[in-house]
């Protein structure tokens, strides 16, 4: 079990691969087995992956507090000077989309570009409609059949779904089969000993504001089930040089259920940006003219039931669909 010393926490963490570097950023309440079995194998032939512990969470050191955005953007950079890592791809997964979107905004020359899945930034969760959301009411029963209550309009409030579900006893809704229960342990440490699920919900500097001077190339990518769709068009409109997807048939977890569409999707975005790179296109043009952006652009992406053609949605701004 490898650890690092990186802002002085003892930072649990795992490598494969050769390359470029990808650092790969959990949500919080999770931990780095959402990628270590299913999408790393899936990029270790391309890249150098590295994949860690936030603080608190998995085997990395548990702190009181210093759970901010911020907090754990600082971590994140503190990491890459232990591995000495000059800059890296960042993909990051729920709060750990945020994570990495703090990490660019504070330390541009240390952050390559961005893949964020199902992004949850705190700053856009005034723009998520809970009676908007088409599949609230699956969503809730999904919850009852697991023994779990969780009111309509308690969704966002991330300590009272968190504690719910863990009075409940039901597994973790991730980790990797023995391990959710661990995994439940873990977020019960979590909830009592720290401010986690109170400090990552604020702002901390990453406000809308923020957000517009990000400048590195963006890939967002939503499930169509997840509530957090609704700030796709904010991201789309204000970053700099973003675009974004769709995975249909899939929810917030999608990094999990359909880790090969994250990692095709990874593969694709990143070869794009390489290609324009040699072609000697300045950087800031490089996404805008990444696949995706056009309506009449065709894509062969690897899924789970084979190799598909996913075709851009006219009239959706470029977004494309899985």
């Amino acid at each position: 079990m490898p650890t690092i010393l990186a802002n002085d926490l003892t930072v649990h963490y795992q490598q494969a691969g050769n390359g470029q570097d990808i650092v790969l950023v959990h949500g919080v309440t999770g931990d780095l087995s959402i990628w270590y079995a299913r999408v790393m194998p899936l990029l270790a032939g391309h890249y150098r992956l590295t994949a860690y512990d936030l603080r608190g969470h998995g085997y990395t050191q548990v702190t009181p507090t210093g759970y901010t955005t911020r907090s754990l953007a600082d971590d994140l950079r503190a990491l890459l000077d232990a591995l000495g890592i000059e800059s890296a791809h960042l993909v990051g997964h729920s709060i750990g989309a945020a994570v990495a979107l703090h990490c660019a905004l504070l330390f541009p020359d240390r952050v390559r570009s961005l893949v964020l899945a199902d992004p949850g930034i705190p700053a856009l969760m005034s723009l998520v409609d809970l009676d908007r959301w088409p599949y609230l009411e699956g969503a809730g029963a999904m919850a009852q059949s697991l023994g779990v209550q969780i009111p309509s309009g308690r969704w966002t409030d991330l300590s009272y779904v968190v504690r719910q579900w863990l009075d409940a006893g039901s597994p973790a809704p991730f980790g990797l089969g023995e391990n959710r229960q661990r995994s439940n342990r873990r977020l019960r440490r979590l909830l009592e000993e720290t401010f986690a699920l109170t400090e990552v919900m604020e702002e901390a500097g990453l406000t809308l504001e923020a957000l517009r001077r990000v400048r590195q190339p963006t890939l967002a990518i939503y499930g169509e089930a997840s509530r957090f769709l609704q700030t796709a068009t904010y991201l789309e409109e204000n970053l700099s040089d973003c675009r974004v997807r769709v995975v249909e048939g899939a929810a917030h977890f999608f990094a999990l259920a359909k880790p090969e569409v994250l990692a095709s999707d990874t593969l694709d975005f990143l070869r794009g940006l390489d290609a324009r790179a040699a072609a000697g296109e300045p950087e800031a043009s490089i996404a805008e003219g990444s696949p995706g952006n056009s309506p009449d652009n065709q894509l062969a992406l690897t899924t789970p039931f084979g190799i598909d053609s996913h075709r851009a949605c006219p009239g959706d701004h470029g977004r494309n669909r899985e």
